[in-house]
């Protein structure tokens, strides 16, 4: 087992893995071998993590509050899970509600309660979202 490999599965266990080779050493990688797109690196609030290369990462930089800070950041993994991560969540969590993306749209529900986090599937022709209110995350919903 080479370092690398070594490396992100560590982080898998640590961070009860971001499925699949998407986040890393804290984030969003379990080690997986890789698939046919490419991850790139990403690093936030000093939480290291990978993403599917080509994805829209811009658009998981959430400001919730409207007070022009970023208040969490979503990512898709390389196998399509979705992670995201706060300044004190400790690492890259993936999203409860086993989601799979394409691409990021970005939020929904910015400045209300409920906070909603919009993912692509098949690249733009369907999204799904997913919302977090009364504390906890619900289901997937989609547009059709």
């Amino acid at each position: 087992m080479n370092v690398v490999t070594k490396a992100c599965l560590g982080a898998a266990v640590a961070l009860a893995g971001l499925a699949g080779p998407a986040l890393p050493a804290a984030s969003a990688d379990t080690g997986a071998p890789a698939r046919a797109a490419a991850r790139c690196s990403i690093k936030v609030w000093g939480y290291q993590g990978y993403y599917k290369c080509g994805t829209r990462v811009k658009e998981g930089y959430v400001d919730w509050n409207r007070d022009g800070r970023v208040d969490e950041v979503f990512v898709i993994a390389q196998n399509r899970t979705i992670w995201h991560t706060w300044k004190n969540a400790g690492g890259w969590k993936e999203v409860p509600g086993n989601g799979r993306a394409d691409d990021m749209m970005g939020p929904n529900g910015t400045g209300d309660p409920r906070r909603c986090i919009v993912v692509y599937v098949n690249k733009g022709y369907h999204y799904w979202q997913n919302c977090f209110y009364n504390g906890k995350w619900h289901k997937w919903t989609t547009s059709g």
